[in-house]
């Protein structure tokens, strides 16, 4: 079988996996606990290909300019947004917060979560503030100012909670994917890297994340080694499996491809009796 051939075969059977496959609800949980919901696969993935982001300071209205360009708010959203962070009271932010909820808004849901936090009308901690800036910006890359403002503001908090703990794995994931994708800078991330592996060498997520960097630049062995680090760490979890399988096939190696897919097909199976 053809490589492009063996892509589309695993392509065509992990889309027909898709509703039951386990993965990783956006990148916010350390521990990554499984879920069923396809659809919470992360939009935005370390590994994406960065086509140059502004790396000039870009301003809250230019960001909303570049929101709105297709979706056009209530005059209330409208008003809170263009509104210095606590001049509007809570139930209007919230009121704005359910309106991006519900038009599925990921950049403008992490902003007013960033709003309620300052306007110290969220119990949020901080690095939940700074890890929901960073994965929005890295899941609107095809919007680059939109992009570019979130990766900025994110990184603001990442820098105060690292100087409170500068082993928060958490923090230090999400700059590495400010690192990697928002500055494409190779020699940072892998520093960054290195002192989260020592700060908590079993962190799935991080794991993951260094794998979509390692297919990023299309190095397969070290992909591999890495895919089964995570199937050491979470043998329950049948995308691991997936994720050798599609290795594999990057490899060129149709019947280890072969044999991992199976795997992720009956490991699902009796993970759902």
């Amino acid at each position: 079988m053809g490589n492009s051939n063996l892509r589309v075969w695993i392509l065509v059977a992990v889309l027909g996996l898709l509703g039951v496959l386990l993965v990783v609800n956006r990148w916010k949980s350390s521990s990554f606990t499984p879920t069923a919901a396809a659809d919470q696969m992360p939009s935005g993935m370390p590994g994406t290909q960065n086509d140059g982001l502004p790396q000039q300071p870009i301003t809250r209205i230019e960001f909303l300019n570049a929101v709105f360009e297709k979706t056009k708010p209530s005059p209330l959203v409208a008003r809170v947004l263009t509104s210095k962070p606590g001049t509007y009271p809570k139930d209007s932010l919230l009121a704005s917060l359910v309106w991006a909820e519900e038009t599925e808004n990921a950049p403008l849901i992490a902003l007013l979560n960033a709003d309620l936090f300052e306007s110290k009308m969220s119990d949020a901690p901080q690095e939940e503030i700074a890890r929901n800036l960073i994965f929005a910006g890295a899941g609107a890359m095809e919007t680059p100012i939109q992009s570019a403002y979130l990766f900025q503001l994110g990184k603001n908090y990442i820098d105060k909670g690292l100087a409170a703990n500068p082993n928060n794995v958490p923090l230090l994931n999400a700059l590495i994917v400010y690192q990697s994708e928002y500055l494409n800078a190779p020699m940072q991330f892998l520093g960054t890297l290195k002192n989260a592996l020592k700060a908590d060498s079993t962190n799935i997520e991080l794991h993951f994340i260094h794998l979509n960097l390692l297919k990023k630049s299309q190095q397969w062995p070290k992909a591999l080694k890495k895919c089964e680090k995570l199937i050491s760490l979470q043998p329950q979890n049948p995308y691991w499996l997936f994720e050798t399988s599609n290795t594999f096939g990057n490899m060129g190696d149709s019947i280890n491809a072969k044999i991992y897919l199976n795997l992720a097909v009956k490991s699902q199976k009796i993970l759902k009796k």
